[in-house]
């Protein structure tokens, strides 16, 4: 009863505060308004008390409030910061509505997310680092919206080609996926920049082997033979050799690499009962992503038929 109470003070809260800002927007003379600044950061407090009373899709109504008194200032960085933080909330709120397993989940937060992101985009220059940002962030909404950025860092690369080999996974293109990890791969070891991109080299490293496990790829097809040669022999003399290029291999923790190996290894000897003893250990593991696993199976139901 005081949560519903509590909710209800908000809300009039929220109503009074929208009142304030379409008074601003009708006085002509703004000095006999009520204070722009004031009312931004009204909506502002509004948005943190919805947002800790768990109440996320009011939180974004009142930062797209914000956002619009921020355009009355002139503050185009402000108007950015809460068309995002409106964005954000809204993708919390369906979220929430997932989380709660709501029969029929309405998309509307998903569509607020999107306006809030495009809006925000639009008050932005083409090149910028945020606009960049952005972008990648709508896409995990709408993977198939058509926006680009021309802005363009190895980190953004990186990190679109990762998404992209995720989402070919997901579509069980294996090969492609294969090929988009060994672009970072290749991209990284030739700006020797691997200290950089440690985790996902790591990731990468791991990912590549098991799908080179999986698909049992022909010779005509690129890759470095001498990757998998590195966990085909069980102990640490598996990883003594260093890569073509004359780097190092991807630092892995040792019980990680001992049973990679036993993967290949099976793999190799088509040993089933030991793959599927490697499965159940590696599946403990927390280093592994869901995908991973996901593929870690997908090797063991190959050699199980």
């Amino acid at each position: 009863l005081l949560n519903k109470m509590a909710s209800s003070d908000l809300i009039y809260q929220y109503k009074t505060t929208c009142n304030k800002l379409k008074k601003i927007q009708r006085v002509l003379i703004k000095r006999f308004g009520p204070s722009v600044s004031e009312v931004s950061d009204e909506f502002g407090a509004l948005a943190n008390s919805f947002n800790e009373a768990f109440q996320p899709e009011y939180a974004a109504k009142c930062y797209i409030g914000q956002s619009k008194c921020e355009k009355l200032i002139g503050n185009d960085t402000g108007e950015v910061e809460a068309l995002l933080r409106a964005a954000r909330s809204f993708r919390t709120a369906h979220a929430k509505q997932e989380r709660l397993r709501v029969c029929n989940i309405t998309h509307a937060y998903h569509e607020g997310a999107f306006r809030c992101y495009t809006q925000a985009l639009s008050r932005l220059p083409d090149k910028s680092v945020i606009g960049a940002a952005i972008i990648r962030e709508l896409k995990e909404i709408s993977p198939s919206v058509e926006l680009t950025s021309d802005f363009s860092s190895p980190c953004h690369r990186i990190a679109d080609l990762e998404r992209s080999a995720e989402e070919s996974l997901a579509g069980r293109d294996y090969v492609g996926a294969f090929e988009k990890l060994s672009e970072i791969y290749d991209d990284v070891t030739e700006r020797k920049c691997e200290a950089l991109y440690q985790d996902v080299m790591r990731r990468i490293e791991v990912s590549r082997l098991l799908l080179l496990c999986l698909l049992q790829l022909p010779p005509s097809v690129r890759y470095d033979h001498k990757f998998i040669e590195r966990y085909s022999t069980v102990g640490d003399a598996g990883r003594e050799s260093s890569r073509p290029d004359g780097g190092q291999p991807v630092p892995l923790p040792e019980e990680l690499v001992f049973l990679l190996q036993s993967l290949v290894v099976s793999c190799q000897a088509k040993d089933v009962e030991s793959l599927t003893a490697v499965r159940d250990e590696m599946c403990e593991r927390q280093d592994l992503t869901s995908s991973q696993q996901a593929l870690l199976k997908e090797v063991v139901a190959k050699y199980s038929k």
